[in-house]
Parts: C-alpha cells; sequence; structure tokens
C-alpha cells in the first residue's frame, strides 16, 4: 500500500481497525506544541486516511495490506505520524480481538509491546523520541496507564514488561531483541538490517509482518537516504 495508490475513499468501520484507533489517540495523547499544545491530539485529513487504510484488516481479521509505503517531503509531519503511531502500537488498541454485536471490528493492545525508535546513531533518535514524550506528557494516557516518559526508555511505573526505546545500529547488533513495532533508520546497510532481523523475527513468532512506513523526500520518488521505514509484527 502506498499513500499514492490508496484505494478511493476510507474504509467502512467493518473493514478497519483505525476509526477505534483514531478515537484512542484523540481522547488519550495530546497536542505537544504549538498553538495547540496542551489540547487533544488531532490527525491531518491525509493522516487520518493513511491511518484507517493502515489497520484495514480482512474478515478474518488479518491485516488487509502487507505493506505500506508513505512519502513525502520535509514538513509534511512524518515524525508526527510517526510518533503516534510509535504510542498507539505501545499502549493502544491496534491488534484485532474480535467482531462485537453489531458486527464492528475490535482491537486489543498488543500483549508484550516493544516499540524500538531506530537511527545509526543514538542522538538520531532523539527528534522522535522527543515528540513523543511531548505527546505523553501531561496526558490522559501518562497517568491512566502509568507511564514513566523521564528516562531514554519510555516505560511502565509499575515495571510491567514493555517500552519504546531508542536504539543504535552502529557496532553489534543486540542479539535476542524481540520488537513488535520498529521505526528502523534511514536507508543504510544497518537500517536494512535492522529490518530483516526485526522481519525474521515477528515471522517466526507471529506468522505475519507489516513493513509499515517509508517517507520519502519527494511524494512520487523511489526511496531516498531521508527515508523512515518502520516495520510491525503482526
Amino acid at each position: 500500500m502506498q499513500t499514492g495508490n490508496l484505494p478511493e475513499g476510507v474504509p467502512s468501520p467493518k473493514e478497519t481497525l483505525g476509526y477505534e484507533v483514531i478515537r484512542w489517540c484523540s481522547k488519550y495523547i495530546v497536542q505537544p506544541d504549538g498553538d495547540r499544545a496542551g489540547e487533544s491530539w488531532k490527525f491531518t485529513k491525509e493522516q487520518l486516511r493513511f491511518v484507517l487504510w493502515f489497520y484495514a484488516i480482512n474478515p478474518d481479521g488479518t491485516w488487509k495490506y502487507a505493506a505500506a509505503t508513505l512519502r513525502r517531503g520535509k514538513g509534511w509531519g512524518k515524525t508526527p505520524l510517526l510518533a503516534t503511531l510509535a504510542i498507539v502500537e505501545f499502549i493502544g488498541p491496534c491488534r484485532f480481538s474480535h467482531y462485537n454485536a453489531f458486527g464492528l471490528p475490535v482491537a486489543k493492545p498488543v500483549a508484550l509491546p516493544t516499540v524500538q525508535v531506530g537511527a545509526t546513531a543514538y542522538e538520531q533518535t532523539e527528534q522522535t523520541m522527543e515528540f513523543i514524550r511531548g505527546c505523553l506528557s501531561e496526558s490522559p494516557a501518562e497517568k491512566e496507564y502509568g507511564l514513566d516518559i523521564g528516562k531514554a526508555v519510555i516505560q511502565f511505573k509499575s515495571g510491567k514488561p514493555g517500552s519504546i526505546k531508542p536504539k543504535s545500529t552502529s557496532g553489534r547488533t543486540n542479539e535476542g531483541n524481540r520488537p513488535t513495532f520498529v521505526r528502523a533508520p534511514v536507508d543504510s546497510s544497518a537500517g536494512a538490517r535492522m529490518m530483516r532481523n526485526s522481519y525474521s523475527w515477528m515471522k517466526s513468532i507471529t506468522g505475519s509482518v507489516r513493513m509499515a512506513v517509508r517517507n520519502s523526500s519527494k511524494p512520487s520518488s523511489v526511496m531516498s537516504k531521508s527515508s523512515l521505514p518502520l516495520v510491525r509484527g503482526g
């Protein structure tokens, strides 16, 4: 799935988890900066459409699209979108659970969320990590989910397993990582290796993998050095 060739319109509420994701973000996440700082989070119209199709499902609850590509220029809002998706994949309803009495899909959180924000150097993860902290600071999510956002790793105060953490691909690759959502580094051998490792692990565990988002400096261009790929387990 690419933003340039999305199906017309939007999926119906019976065909996506995206409506529940959008409502959850509006309730639990805040705008971190600008004139609307502290207010409920709102996606742009284009972001809304992308989220709805990104979380589209088949009748059996499996993902409708095995891959998605987001290609937009600098200043479009890629970092805010990727940050909010990371939060959703950490604590929000983002996996199919069941259908309710009205035939609408009900989503559930990831059982053991391990979200990684990757870069070739640790310092390069800070822009996204700071935006994530801003969306969570003094938000309903911070209190209700008991989050500790003051450290390098965002986690639960109770010690419950799960985290959003920065990850550098420089040096030796860590073994044993079990990510459920990955924002890999810009196009590089390290980024490609990080995605391959994540893909292989999630395929072996879940049998389903989504290579979620790649962002380019030009909407119609092939992958460039400014791309920011994501990987997600099923």
